[in-house]
């Protein structure tokens, strides 16, 4: 009699056991099916073109240049990367400009001279020298075009560009005979460049970190080596010309007064400006 009793309490408990179990069950899938998210449509993907090319910003027009590649350059520089901040959007145009102007030559180093006699109208017989030359405005044209080649396959901060771009002009204004004048013979390769820079930028005053990458270029830190790998292969290719020397050579000053100023620039868009 008691095991009956015993097993049927038993049979009580499991019975209790289960119900409350299956009840848990049933608030656990409420609770669920409240937690699950609802199905929210997703936000459609909009899409919005700008016309960038008629928004207008102040440049310099392409008449500003003579030759063709100078006005790449620029357009490449300026128009495209869009390296318009003052000063050194002013800066670089009287720079380029230097370069563009320019008749200046130098030696070719492949060249054999050939020494002449020359009879001149007086029928006396003057000495000459005869040997192939590079132009160095087409020298530094293909040097920048590089250098900016370089920085398209390696990264640089803009203003970091910006002043290697400048500190590269300023480097070969030596070369330029036409600017000669406006310095004294007596100075060293740094203080002519210095000088030479000062005269011709007119709005340049953040020139502190310029100074300092052309004296690393003096040093040949090897952080700027690119520059003379890339100078020596822009000589390689470069086309020679025949010339004839007779004696001191007599440059056309270069008159610094008429380079580009920030006030030539003028209100473009984009697709404006162009290059014949």
């Amino acid at each position: 009699m008691y095991f009956a009793i015993l097993i049927s309490w038993i049979g009580i408990i499991v019975f209790i056991y289960h119900k409350r179990k299956a009840v848990d069950l049933d608030k656990v899938m409420e609770i669920e099916e409240e937690v699950q998210p609802k199905n929210i449509e997703k936000a459609k993907e909009i899409t919005l073109y700008f016309n960038t090319d008629v928004i207008k910003i102040s440049l310099h027009s392409s008449r500003v240049f003579k030759h063709y590649q100078a006005k790449k350059i620029y357009q490449k520089v300026v128009v495209k990367k869009l390296y318009i901040n003052e000063p050194f959007h002013t800066t670089f145009v009287q720079l380029l400009q230097v370069f563009d102007e320019t008749e200046s030559w130098i030696k070719s180093k492949k060249t054999k001279e050939i020494r002449l006699k020359i009879r001149n109208k007086n029928a006396d017989y003057e000495e000459g020298k005869a040997f192939k030359v590079y132009a160095v405005s087409e020298i530094m044209f293909d040097f920048l075009t590089n250098i900016l080649e370089y920085f398209d396959e390696n990264r640089y901060k803009k203003e970091d560009q910006e002043n290697i771009i400048l500190a590269a002009l300023i480097w070969k204004l030596e070369d330029i005979e036409e600017l000669k004048y406006l310095c004294e013979k007596n100075l060293n390769d740094i203080e002519f460049r210095e000088c030479l820079s000062k005269k011709i930028l007119k709005y340049h005053d953040e020139s502190h970190d310029v100074f300092q990458i052309l004296r690393m270029i003096e040093c040949n830190h090897e952080n700027l080596q690119f520059l003379f790998d890339i100078y020596n292969q822009s000589l390689k290719y470069q086309r020679e010309y025949p010339y004839m020397f007779k004696g001191k050579e007599k440059y056309k000053r270069l008159n610094i007064d008429d380079l580009a100023d920030k006030n030539m620039k003028q209100l473009m868009a984009l697709n404006d400006f162009s290059v014949y």
